[in-house]
């Protein structure tokens, strides 16, 4: 049941995605599939050259097998991955979230920048990295077939299992955030904050009034500039 409904997801948010966001569909699938074949040759040429890998450049000692060592422990690492990517939001979106909120008593609350652009990014972070996790994941799943005693042909189940569970997660996540882009959705946010729209408008009220008078101040600009010419024209002749 749980692999049907993960498979049903999958299917689901492909579907959804395909429509306006199809580029996408093809990112994660070649994140998925850039990582699966590049570990399933990995994971075999260890185990084909297992009595003399140690001395070898993809020994774990050596520099080109210590970074592979690396990257595969970073990208399955979810904890660290998770308290990074929440590091990041948390740094860009914290400061402006209370600035706004302190600076708002007082009605000089000015707009949030770079919420979505940040949102964009750390949801493409977590999309990524489960696409990545999903493919080392099918490629131990298959290297448990025939790598023994790396892996053991017990160890697929669990693997595959995974492998599905994280690709499924990457398109439903990448569904979900692009859904929100869309009016229908953008029209229930309106509908919830209009309760709140008069303390938001004081909140930022003195800001506003500072905008507009100095919009209002460039618009004429010229104006004066063009009257005072003139009118020293006139006096010098």
């Amino acid at each position: 049941m749980a692999d049907l409904a993960l498979l049903g997801g999958l299917v689901g948010a492909i579907l959804y995605l395909r429509h306006k966001h199809p580029g996408h569909v093809f990112t994660i699938w070649y994140a998925f599939w850039l990582m699966f074949t590049l570990f399933s040759g990995l994971f075999f040429y260890v185990w084909a050259h297992s009595e003399t890998i140690a001395g070898s450049a993809m020994s774990g000692a050596a520099p080109l097998g210590g970074f592979i060592v690396w990257f595969q422990n970073t990208s399955m690492d979810f904890r660290d991955e998770r308290y990074l990517i929440a590091s990041i939001y948390i740094a860009v979106l914290l400061p402006q979230l209370m600035s706004y909120l302190v600076s708002g008593i007082f009605g000089c609350a000015n707009r949030l920048i770079l919420v979505e652009w940040i949102t964009a990014a750390v949801t493409w972070l977590v999309i990524k990295f489960l696409a990545v996790l999903s493919g080392i994941l099918m490629a131990q799943a298959v290297a448990a077939l025939y790598a023994a005693p790396y892996l053991h042909p017990a160890d697929l189940p669990k693997k595959l299992l995974q492998s599905i569970m994280m690709i499924s997660l990457s398109f439903v996540i990448a569904g979900i955030f692009y859904f929100t882009y869309e009016y229908r959705f953008k029209r229930l946010l309106v509908t919830i904050r209009r309760p709140f729209k008069p303390l938001t408008r004081y909140m930022a009220s003195y800001a506003a009034s500072a905008e507009a008078r100095a919009a209002k101040k460039m618009r004429y600009a010229w104006l004066r500039k063009r009257a005072r010419k003139l009118a020293s024209g006139v006096l010098w002749n």
